[in-house]
C-alpha cells in the first residue's frame, strides 16, 4: 500500500513517566512503536513529562523524533489529545501509545492511508466505544471543532466532524488476528510476556 503525498505527523504518547522506557529484550519498549512508523512520515513527536525528556530524547533521536512536553496522562482523553493536535506539523496525524509494542507498520500505513479519503480512521472494536489510539486524524477539522467547543468531551467532538471512518475489530484482524496492537504493557512482568510473543511472531515470519 502506497501512502499518498499528504504531510503527516505521528505522535507517540509517552506522558506516563518512564513507562515507555521499560525494557523488552533489552530495548526500551517505545522503540518497537517507533519502528512501526512508515519511513516516509514527515514528522515524529514523542509526548512526555518534563522529568524524562532527556531519556526519551536519547531514544527518539535516531528516529528524528522531537519532544513535546505535556502533563501526565489522565482519564480525560480530550485533554490528552488536544495538545497533540496543536503540536502537529502535518495535515494528517497518527496517534500511537508508547506502551503498545505489538503495533505494526502494516497497521500504521493502513491508518495513514485512511485519512487521504476520510477525516479520521478510528478503531471501534466495541460498538459503543471508539479507540482514540491507535487512530488517524486530519488535523484541521478536529482543531476547528475543538476551538468552537472548548469544553465538550472527545466523544462529542467526533459528532461534530464529518466523514469519519469507524473501523471494526473484524477489519483489523487482517493485521493481527488477536488484535494485540491494542494490548498495553504496564509492568516488567508484562514486558517479559511481550518479549515471548515478539519472539514467536518473528519465528512465524521465518
Amino acid at each position: 500500500m502506497t501512502i499518498k503525498t499528504t504531510a503527516y505527523t505521528v505522535a507517540v504518547m509517552a506522558n506516563m513517566g518512564q513507562k515507555g522506557l521499560i525494557k523488552i529484550e533489552d530495548r526500551p519498549m517505545i522503540e518497537y512503536v517507533l519502528e512501526a512508523i512508515p519511513e516516509d512520515v514527515d514528522d515524529i513527536v514523542i509526548t512526555c513529562v518534563d522529568d524524562v525528556v532527556d531519556e526519551y530524547q536519547e531514544v527518539g533521536e535516531p528516529y528524528g523524533a522531537r519532544m513535546v512536553t505535556m502533563p501526565p496522562e489522565t482519564a480525560d482523553i480530550r485533554s490528552q489529545l488536544e495538545p497533540v493536535f496543536q503540536a502537529s506539523r502535518g495535515e494528517g496525524l497518527l496517534i500511537l501509545r508508547c506502551d503498545t509494542p505489538f503495533v505494526t507498520r502494516g497497521l500504521t500505513t493502513f491508518l495513514l492511508e485512511i485519512i487521504t479519503r476520510f477525516s479520521a480512521g478510528i478503531p471501534r472494536p466495541h460498538i459503543d466505544r471508539p479507540e482514540y489510539t491507535p487512530a488517524s486524524y486530519r488535523v484541521k477539522p478536529f482543531l476547528e471543532a475543538m476551538r468552537e467547543s472548548p469544553s465538550i468531551p472527545m466523544g462529542e467532538i467526533l459528532k461534530k466532524v464529518r466523514n469519519i471512518l469507524y473501523i471494526s475489530a473484524e477489519s483489523l484482524r487482517l493485521f493481527d488476528p488477536k488484535l494485540r496492537f491494542f494490548q498495553r504493557v504496564n509492568s516488567s512482568g508484562d514486558a517479559a510476556k511481550a518479549a515471548g510473543i515478539l519472539r514467536s511472531l518473528r519465528e512465524d515470519r521465518g
